[in-house]
């Protein structure tokens, strides 16, 4: 039985197993065998072996190819890859997940996800493609593996996904890994212009409340269904912070205090007090208004969901602009938004509020609110006629 082989130009690189002296499998082609692998080739006349340095045979046999090619590219008088370059796919994608997973840079598991499907991706392309070293993915086989994404062409998975692919090969060039980086080549994805999600009339509003009873919900979800919703339109708390909202957060004097779960920011409101009265009745476990505690958030927040899909529907209230959209809990944090802003409230203090930043806060809200603007614009014209009047006073006095 000969080794296998692995063929390029004249030289032939052979890979094998060389056991310990405890294994019981003797077979030096033996590939499920966790001992040392290695090379065996001739150079210059002379038989030669050495250690892959790996246990995996795999692994071994993906540098036999590249020993390989690096001599036939030496043969043909191709200038060596510069340094830097040796750098595995595998071992940079270790080493990037490795260093988002950092427990010091607090990143939630949701948030690692992307991360983890991209490099899935490329690794299984690389698999497919026989490519080992980070250097030989050149911007035509990156724009090959980008179109063999099967992310829905009209959602925001493929910017999404493209922005973490951008990330990872950035910070492998800072790394050192890569002479230069070959994704900065390829065009960005473009962001589609998806339309914000409407904030609902007073009579929409009115219509989810009264619509609850008619659900097929269980009594005590129809009871846990008005309770949120009337706090994410009082709150204007997203559907995550508002499920996960601790007890101990709502005071005596009926104001919220917390910690948005998405950046981190510190928030004050204040609830009416028949709304605060509302959530102090009930408790879905000990310290939580609304998450039993014996399930996993996100299986308390998709519940919520499911709830919120049942009353748009039974109501005949558009669940989002998007069709077949989710039921859109944030159109609650929209309306209490919108509904600041035409009572007067700033941007900066909405964004306070609502734990974002006033540029966020103009970008989202600016455009629903077109009464605000006149008023506005009124109260400006009259600033403007008072002061000519005033100006036009000290001129006649003068």
């Amino acid at each position: 039985m000969t080794m296998p082989t692995v063929q390029r130009g004249i030289m032939e690189v052979t890979v094998y197993t060389r056991h310990s002296k405890g294994c019981r499998i003797k077979d030096r082609l033996s590939r499920k065998c966790p001992c040392n692998k290695w090379l065996s080739y001739r150079r210059g006349g002379m038989q030669v072996r050495e250690s892959a340095k790996t246990r995996s045979w795999e692994t071994a046999v993906k540098l036999a190819r590249q020993m390989e090619r690096e001599h036939e590219d030496r043969r043909l008088g191709i200038a060596p890859a510069p340094k830097g370059t040796a750098t595995t796919i595998e071992d940079a994608v270790t080493a990037y997940l490795a260093k988002i997973s950092d427990p010091k840079q607090s990143r939630k598991a949701s948030t690692l996800r992307k991360p983890q499907r991209m490099t899935s991706l490329l690794l299984e392309f690389c698999d497919r493609h026989n490519l080992t070293y980070l250097s030989e993915l050149t911007p035509m086989l990156l724009e090959e593996w980008r179109t063999s994404w099967t992310f829905d062409p009209k959602g925001q998975s493929l910017r999404i996904h493209d922005m973490v692919a951008r990330a990872f090969f950035r910070w492998a060039h800072r790394m050192d890994m890569l002479p230069r980086d070959p994704y900065e080549k390829l065009d960005r994805y473009k962001a589609r212009n998806n339309p914000q999600t409407m904030p609902l009339s007073r009579e929409e509003v009115d219509r989810l409340l009264a619509a609850i009873p008619f659900t097929n919900l269980s009594e005590e979800d129809k009871m846990h269904a008005r309770r949120l919703m009337r706090l994410q339109r009082w709150s204007g708390l997203s559907i995550s912070d508002a499920v996960t909202l601790r007890a101990d957060a709502l005071l005596s004097d009926d104001s919220l205090v917390l910690r948005r779960t998405k950046t981190g920011v510190s928030v004050t409101t204040e609830l009416p007090h028949d709304v605060a009265d509302e959530l102090r009745m009930h408790h879905r476990s000990p310290g939580y208004f609304f998450w039993d505690t014996n399930v996993k958030k996100e299986s308390a927040i998709s519940e919520a969901q499911n709830w919120y899909r049942a009353i748009f529907d039974t109501a005949g209230v558009s669940r989002s602009r998007e069709k077949g959209g989710l039921p859109s809990s944030h159109r609650f944090r929209d309306t209490y938004a919108v509904e600041f802003l035409l009572a007067g409230g700033s941007y900066e203090d909405l964004s306070q509020l609502l734990g974002n930043t006033i540029a966020v806060c103009e970008k989202h809200y600016s455009a629903f609110t077109p009464a605000r603007k006149e008023r506005l614009t009124k109260v400006a014209r009259e600033s403007y006629t008072k002061q000519r009047a005033a100006k036009d006073g000290e001129a006649t006095i003068q």
